[in-house]
């Protein structure tokens, strides 16, 4: 009993289970309108797309948050322009531009050389996270968090049906720019916890999970929320006993959770729907019989 309480003897455990946990909540909360929105290939491009705001950030001397969320909102940017002007499919371009920007972080961290490891910008470092640090993902998490609170029902309108909420007078060009840049900076945020590589899991697993547990969309904002969190604080606290990668964890245990809810979720889950279907079989015939017999 005493070695499972090991980990919380030691800071840099407590600290990476503490925002670990606070990451995977933050990240949960927003994966709801991700997956509603259908913009998973765009957390994933923005969590690549941030890689050359960090070294631009170290060349000219500015926090890497400040440069990873300006780099973010760009390419963001950058994808809707082209996809304006080319006509291209979206996933087309997504794939054109974060692919573009994720080469372009590599090619100034080899020119340029810093401090920053790049091993670490692509699978996080949450072990060796300073105050500082900590800070700045408290900041970004108690904005995202009071935004998403606040905003949430338009930002819900607009992630279901765009032009319903622009005919009832909504700022879709607003709603818009608002979910990209709280995308963003969560993404910059998630960076220290699981890296570039791993943040689209975060931002698009938890989301999916609740999906297949409710049909109601605040329930679904609660059940994300809390699944991401408890594999966030789960994830750190197990890859001290395994010795492996704390993001790897942290993503292994949310795909881990919503492979045992797609299969036995109560009403969407694969088993629940082969019963159904099942069920179905076995009483057509019984009903056509009915049918036949008042026929006669």
């Amino acid at each position: 009993m005493t070695d499972l309480l090991t980990p919380f003897e030691y800071d840099y455990m407590l600290k990476a289970i503490l925002v670990s946990g606070l990451i995977g909540g933050v990240c949960a909360f927003l994966s709801c309108f991700i997956t509603l929105k259908g913009w998973s290939l765009m957390g994933d491009a923005l969590s690549h797309a941030v890689v050359p705001g960090v070294s631009l950030a170290w060349i000219v001397g500015l926090p890497f948050s400040v440069g990873a969320f300006i780099a973010g909102i760009l390419a963001a940017l950058t994808m809707g322009w082209v996809k304006k002007k080319s006509g291209l499919r979206e996933d087309a371009v997504i794939g054109v531009v974060f692919t573009s920007w994720f080469a372009l972080g590599l090619l100034l961290l080899s020119l340029y050389p810093s401090h920053l490891n790049l091993k670490t910008i692509i699978f996080g470092n949450i072990l060796a996270i300073s105050d500082p640090d900590i800070l700045q993902v408290l900041i970004i998490a108690g904005i995202s968090i009071i935004v998403l609170t606040m905003k949430w029902r338009d930002l819900l309108l607009y992630c279901f049906d765009e032009a319903h909420a622009r005919a009832i007078g909504l700022n879709t060009s607003f709603l818009h720019f608002l979910l990209l840049a709280l995308l963003s900076a969560t993404a910059v945020a998630a960076l220290q916890t699981v890296g570039a590589c791993l943040v689209v899991a975060m931002l698009v697993t938890p989301g999916a999970t609740a999906y297949l547990l409710t049909d109601r969309f605040g329930k679904m904002l609660i059940i994300s929320t809390v699944t991401g969190a408890l594999c966030g604080v789960c994830g750190a606290y197990a890859s001290y006993f395994i010795n492996g990668s704390t993001g790897g964890c942290i993503v292994v245990l949310q795909t881990l959770v919503f492979l045992l809810v797609l299969f036995l979720a109560p009403k969407h889950g694969i088993l629940s729907l082969r019963k159904l279907r099942r069920q179905t079989t076995q009483t057509m015939p019984q009903s056509r019989i009915e049918k036949s017999g008042c026929a006669s």
